[in-house]
């Protein structure tokens, strides 16, 4: 999906419980990486989160966010891989306070990945989730979000052939067939666009005064 139809969607959503849902889990996702570099998604070692690290990083560079540039930590880096995509697992056991961990899990997390997280919960690092409403990825995350309960009935597009950008390995994009674009993919573009929302970086109080000032400045009814 391009920028420009992303972005009509989110507009036809607003007011709708998933672009409200959405806006508020990629705002948090914002107000709690206060560490420069410190935003890291994580999944399955069969499909890692290379779509939604991707559009987020799209999204922040053009919104001139920089110090929240996402990270995608692998699994197992190939030998020589460029330093964007060799990012391994050593990375999970730097994490901590200030930095947030965001997991991309559409299907139950094995064993594996959950102990991963809950490692890095414990350092204090903030976990973030979107899934299938698995309970023990819930229970382990600060915010979650799970798409399939907030899709609206009838959204969706025609099937398309998936599109390699980013550099993607070729591991990740053999066997290509077309796929439907739905709600989990739905929701990680509605989040990728909100976390680029100027005030998305605002504490709660800061967005509440400017929302209140906006209000009286707006024309009389």
């Amino acid at each position: 999906m391009d920028l420009t139809r992303a972005s009509l969607l989110r507009e036809m959503l607003t007011g709708t419980e998933l672009g409200s849902r959405t806006t508020d889990f990629a705002h948090a996702l914002r107000r709690f990486t206060t560490r420069t570099g410190g935003l890291l998604l994580f999944g399955p070692p069969e499909e890692e989160p290379w779509h939604l690290t991707a559009h987020l990083d799209d999204e922040l560079h053009r919104a001139g966010v920089e110090d929240v540039r996402p990270s995608l930590v692998r699994w197992s880096p190939p030998p020589g891989a460029p330093p964007h995509l060799a990012i391994g697992l050593d990375r999970l056991r730097d994490a901590g306070r200030g930095e947030s961990l965001l997991v991309v899990a559409e299907e139950d997390p094995a064993d594996t990945l959950l102990e991963r997280i809950s490692d890095v919960r414990r350092r204090g690092t903030t976990i973030f989730s979107i899934g299938n409403g698995d309970k023990e990825l819930s229970s382990l995350s600060h915010e979650s979000l799970v798409p399939e309960l907030l899709v609206p009935d009838g959204f969706g597009w025609t099937s398309r052939q998936i599109e390699l950008d980013h550099d993607e390995p070729q591991a990740a994009v053999t066997d290509l067939e077309p796929r439907t674009t739905e709600g989990f993919e739905m929701a990680q573009h509605l989040v990728s666009l909100a976390a680029a929302d100027e005030e998305a970086g605002l504490p709660s109080w800061r967005r509440r005064l400017r929302a209140a000032i906006e209000r009286l400045g707006g024309e009389p009814g």
